[in-house]
């Protein structure tokens, strides 16, 4: 990542955003306002204790704080100077430089944790790590949203195909692009104590803006006493 900064242009902020999958700053804001439209979907509402893994510079931190929405927001990224730029951006949220599958929280004290394109780039064991550290995180009734690459959809296919290519010729992959299938998701769901997932295809754009990756919602049981 840090490499990858280093070859970008100039400009602090064009720079930070191609760092994490945007080519232009009007695709980064995009992409944040349509990752706002899905949290809210989902029943994002003020007040409520957000957790961002893998916030990046602030993609949707900065789309919340356009939005209006008012609650405590924590981002945690594995690379520092992003977490600069997104205290830069919106200097009212926490930010946390965490390397552990873990979710830097109290128990039961988070409404909401979500990420996209983090399960994209890790190995299924540690992904189904976060999975359970979430569940403990969670309040009764929160919810786990995130994104995920799946091998059924045609979409996903040039991700696929771009590995091969690198492989064929004998080139190591340029990255670590991990699929999940969703009875993989339902499996770890389970086992971790959630609800059954809910599921929406990439190009799905009925309910928010289609956001190319597929969504999968967990949700922590509520405990009737």
């Amino acid at each position: 990542m840090l490499r990858k900064l280093r070859r970008m242009p100039n400009d602090r902020a064009l720079a930070l955003a191609q760092a994490i999958g945007s080519d232009t700053m009007e695709g980064f804001v995009t992409q944040g306002d349509a990752q706002v439209s899905v949290l809210r979907h989902h029943g994002l509402t003020d007040g409520m204790t957000v957790y961002d893994l893998g916030c990046g510079c602030g993609r949707t931190a900065q789309a919340l704080q356009r939005s209006g929405w008012q609650g405590r927001y924590t981002g945690a990224d594995v690379v520092r100077e992003l977490l600069d730029e997104l205290k830069l951006q919106c200097p009212g949220y926490e930010t946390v430089l965490n390397t552990s599958p873990k979710i830097v929280a109290s128990d039961a004290s988070v409404d909401v944790v979500f990420h996209w394109s983090v399960f994209t780039h890790l190995y299924p064991a540690e992904s189904y790590l976060y999975v359970l550290d979430s569940f403990r995180a969670l309040r009764p009734g929160g919810k786990l949203v995130f994104s995920f690459l799946e091998m059924e959809d045609p979409a996903h296919d040039r991700v696929w195909q771009n590995n091969l290519a690198h492989l064929r010729r004998g080139d190591a992959a340029q990255q670590l692009d991990a699929f999940l299938h969703r009875d993989w998701i339902a499996r770890f769901a389970r086992d971790a104590g959630f609800l059954p997932p809910q599921f929406t295809n990439g190009s799905d754009d009925s309910n928010h803006p289609a956001v190319w990756q597929a969504v999968a919602v967990l949700q922590k049981p509520v405990v009737n006493s």
